[in-house]
């Protein structure tokens, strides 16, 4: 059976984006920074102790919840053709994940200007910024991140189970939103966006969103890159992008593949502006590795 899970992926990794102008501002003080739909969910999420039929848990979810959602949460069920009844069985399934983040996903409000202070360091870099609205919600545990029509959707409980700082979550997704061409076909193309993201999330955080997949990357790198270059023009390979572990090393190791190859671009400009906007705006993949002399 195709599993939603299965496509969000695909939109979460190569994200096809129509970036109208609506919502979206290039004055990091004017950002629309979005998280009502936390307090929304526990809101709902407690009420679920006292109900006693399936219709009445429903309603909650419906009246509390989803009617009052946010833009990016909005989306994310229209993607996901999703409603209350598969929250609520998440809920029942998952009710002590969802506990186990609780109390870091109601802190995020209390983030907003340590976000707008990167919005602030991302602008410096990248005069041209563009920010869409930025909704802190709360998923299924499918989603960590990902972009839809100018707006970029932070599932706050996947990313916290998973041990991602949510701001940097945030940068890194922000960073896909400055991308010029995010339809990839190859593995290299894939890799520079997906790296391209985080290696500019590292410019202006200081903070990575693969920890794990970095400390196994740094320890294995020439044999990681000798088993991707004869790979690199072949079509895009999951293997490399899934946060899966497989084979006693982690996944994701796609993106610590990009970010070195981006490491190794802008080392090798001496004028790191426009090698910065070459990174950000990931206009040529395949030229900014050819650059870089990685190898």
């Amino acid at each position: 059976m195709k599993s939603y899970a299965i496509l969000l992926l695909a939109c979460i990794l190569f994200p096809r984006v129509i970036k109208a102008q609506d919502r979206v501002t290039t004055n990091p003080d004017s950002a629309n920074i979005v998280t009502a739909d936390i307090g929304n969910f526990w809101k709902a999420f407690d009420l679920l102790q006292h109900t006693t039929t399936t219709d009445d848990s429903l309603q909650v979810i419906r009246s509390v919840f989803i009617d009052n959602a946010s833009e990016g949460l909005k989306q994310y069920l229209r993607a996901a053709n999703c409603d209350e009844r598969q929250y609520l069985q998440t809920i029942r399934k998952r009710k002590s994940d969802y506990l186990a983040v609780r109390n870091q996903t109601e802190a995020i409000a209390s983030k907003k200007q340590q976000l707008i202070h990167y919005l602030h360091r991302f602008k410096q870099l990248y005069p041209q910024l563009k920010i869409p609205a930025i909704c802190f919600t709360i998923g299924k545990f499918e989603v960590g991140g990902t972009q839809f029509e100018n707006t970029l959707f932070i599932g706050c409980e996947k990313d916290l189970q998973l041990g991602v700082d949510i701001i940097a979550q945030a940068i890194h997704e922000l960073a896909h939103f400055q991308q010029l061409d995010q339809n990839t076909s190859t593995n290299l193309e894939s890799v520079m966006i997906e790296g391209g993201a985080e290696f500019i999330c590292y410019q202006v955080t200081g903070k990575r969103t693969i920890y794990k997949t970095w400390a196994y990357g740094i320890a294995n790198e020439q044999s990681l890159w000798n088993e991707f270059k004869p790979k690199q023009d072949s079509a895009a390979d999951m293997k490399w992008f899934l946060d899966v572990a497989a084979n006693n090393r982690p996944g994701s190791l796609g993106y610590f593949i990009g970010f070195r190859i981006c490491e190794a671009y802008l080392k090798n400009h001496r004028d790191k502006k426009p090698a910065l906007k070459d990174l950000v705006e990931m206009k040529d993949p395949k030229k900014i590795y050819l650059d870089s002399g990685y190898k």
